[in-house]
């Protein structure tokens, strides 16, 4: 069967609860907001969920109805009003088109003022409107599974990639296992299986154990009638009952007892091997004397790893950068440091004007505002599309942005929180990666998709930020108790 009415959407966030930055609707408008017919041609022939759903929409000749693609830098708790205006474009659209079916594109761990549970709660909104025709989404592989996620929804599908390069492809199975619930080949039911584990983001990367073999055993479980299962690390910064590991089965109702049990034991899996996920890191100390002393061929990079936006965190730190300057390295490169104010300054005077600017560290504690002076370099708007092997194709923007060089540091300012995981993220800004002797990127673990191949090595450095991978950094009050980590 084809020619089935089918209605996309995407609301997207991961919400760090322990921020104190606010996700409003200038936040999104900010990062990534499209409505109706804009969203088509802006997402066509893109790495993202979206354009997997209209690459299979297109083969099973779906009329598809867009609504609303509203996506924002991870960060504070979203507001209920921008929470309310995107849903009020989502249900909009299901009511006056009366689709067969919803594909969304979800976070799944979304946090709104007045609910916890943000991304049930759209699913709540979306039945309620949709009634019982399917209703699929994809999520982030930092997911917080709620029971009423798995209840409402027909079908949850994760990324199984850290760094996220299978985002399109993730959107295209959900819509092919959508397609194949229209043609009646599946009776698709949501299964879980969960620990009381909740690992910081840099061991949840997927090309080092455990979460690669992991993936692997829960890849060789899928089948025809079990089309997917996704193993969800979790996003430790919501401190939200539903915060912690889980393994999610999209499954045929005849396989669901199965599907549940192997949740289960891979999940438990994941709990027998939780010390796996206790790394250790590079001191700023240490990483400023490597910077200083490197004679490498190719690039030193530092991750910036705790003052990651895409983690929630400012990206105002100092911390790093003023270790740099300190240890006289030179030749260095870093992104993207978060300071409207000094970019507004930088862009009074001109490019290339002196200025002397209080820069970063006026947000969370990552370090002092560093009183220096440097040369404006270079300004433009701050917005570049992804080339890399994640999200490409997305447009994405610092805001307006100035290259400001200090003491032999080409520090990219901007006045918007963007992680910047792609080259591009330097190259737009006249920067090229591989001629730095030192790049430093406030990324935890995105930034491999693009970087790895330019660099000499890597070096993950332990900053402060709201992005610690030390959990004993922050004082929870919802997380469900005990869960390691946190307790012994």
């Amino acid at each position: 069967m084809s020619g089935e009415t089918v209605v996309i959407g995407r609301i997207k966030h991961e919400t760090h609860t322990f921020s104190s930055l606010t996700t409003d609707y200038d936040e999104f408008a900010a990062t990534s907001l499209f409505y109706g017919d804009e969203i088509v041609p802006e997402f066509t022939d893109t790495n993202t969920d979206l354009g997997g759903f209209l690459d299979v929409a297109d083969e099973q000749d779906w009329e598809v109805v867009p609504t609303v693609a509203a996506n924002a830098t991870p960060g504070g708790i979203v507001t209920d009003e921008a929470l309310t205006s995107f849903l009020d474009s989502l249900v909009s659209g299901i009511e006056e088109a009366d689709p067969d079916a919803v594909l969304l594109g979800l976070h799944g761990a979304m946090v709104a003022a007045s609910h916890p549970d943000g991304d049930g709660y759209i699913l709540e909104r979306v039945r309620e409107a949709a009634g019982d025709v399917p209703v699929m989404a994809t999520l982030d592989l930092h997911a917080n599974i709620s029971d009423r996620m798995v209840e409402l929804a027909d079908g949850l599908f994760g990324y199984d990639t850290y760094p996220h390069v299978d985002i399109g492809e993730t959107g295209r199975e959900a819509a092919e296992a959508m397609a194949a619930t229209l043609a009646g080949d599946l009776d698709p039911v949501v299964v879980v299986g969960r620990e009381r584990l909740l690992p910081p983001l840099p061991p949840l990367q997927t090309a080092i154990e455990p979460m690669r073999s992991l993936l692997d055993s829960a890849s060789r479980s899928e089948h025809a009638h079990t089309p997917d299962i996704s193993v969800f690390g979790g996003y430790a910064y919501a401190d939200v009952p539903e915060a912690g590991f889980s393994v999610v089965g999209v499954t045929d109702k005849g396989c669901a007892d199965e599907t549940r049990a192997v949740c289960a034991e891979l999940a438990s899996e994941a709990w027998d091997r939780r010390s796996e996920f206790d790394r250790s890191y590079t001191s700023v100390e240490a990483a400023a004397t490597e910077a200083a002393e490197w004679n490498g061929e190719n690039p030193l990079l530092l991750a910036d790893i705790s003052d990651n936006p895409g983690g929630g965190a400012a990206e105002d730190g100092t911390v790093l950068l003023d270790a740099l300057l300190s240890a006289g390295v030179e030749n260095a490169a870093l992104a993207m440091l978060y300071d409207p104010a000094a970019v507004e300054t930088a862009v009074e005077a001109g490019v290339g004007a002196a200025v002397k600017v209080e820069l970063g560290g006026h947000t969370e504690a990552n370090g002092d505002p560093l009183s220096v002076t440097g040369t404006v370099r270079r300004i433009t708007d701050g917005t570049y599309r992804n080339r890399g092997p994640m999200s490409t194709g997305l447009q994405v923007s610092f805001g307006k942005t100035v290259v400001f060089d200090v003491d032999g540091i080409s520090v990219i300012v901007g006045s918007h929180r963007q992680q910047p995981y792609d080259p591009e993220a330097f190259r737009s800004q006249g920067l090229t990666p591989e001629a730095h002797s030192v790049l430093v990127v406030k990324s935890t673990v995105h930034y491999r998709a693009g970087f790895e191949p330019l660099v000499g090595e890597i070096r993950e450095v332990a900053t402060p930020g709201m992005a610690d991978p030390d959990l004993t950094q922050f004082t929870y009050e919802h997380v469900s108790r005990p869960m390691y980590p946190l307790d012994s």
